[in-house]
């Protein structure tokens, strides 16, 4: 992993941590009902995309776990298409697959920093 790579993971993985302390506990209807919850929400939500689209895709083939594309998506969702938004699908995606994004990156940063000079190597061309 190239340390913009680990610096944009990092990006991320606030991102959706903070979306994660936003909606604990919070019920459907009470996020179809906060329209400054939704706001938050809907920023963190773009705000992974658009990190993710920083991230090369010599960099993204690297690491398939991480669902690359559907956070690219849902940033053109979020930022071009923000009428359009089904608001109990974004509230879906608050739960469980935000969670298993910040396990996976997590996990990714973990190994990174046990061994940071085999993540250097692995990314050099021989």
């Amino acid at each position: 992993m190239n340390p913009k790579t680990r610096k944009l993971l990092e990006q991320i993985l606030q991102f959706a941590k903070r979306t994660q302390i936003r909606m604990n506990s919070v019920t459907l209807e009470t996020f179809l009902d906060d329209d400054f919850l939704q706001d938050a929400v809907l920023y963190c939500l773009g705000q992974i995309g658009e990190t993710a689209l920083k991230v090369s895709n010599d960099e993204q083939e690297k690491y398939p776990e991480v669902f690359w594309n559907q956070m690219i998506s849902l940033r053109h969702r979020v930022f071009h298409d923000y009428e359009a938004l089904n608001l109990s699908i974004v509230y879906e995606i608050t739960q469980e697959p935000i969670s298993q994004l910040v396990l996976i990156i997590e996990d990714l940063l973990k190994q990174y920093r046990r061994n940071p000079m085999l993540s250097v190597l692995l990314t050099c061309q021989l």
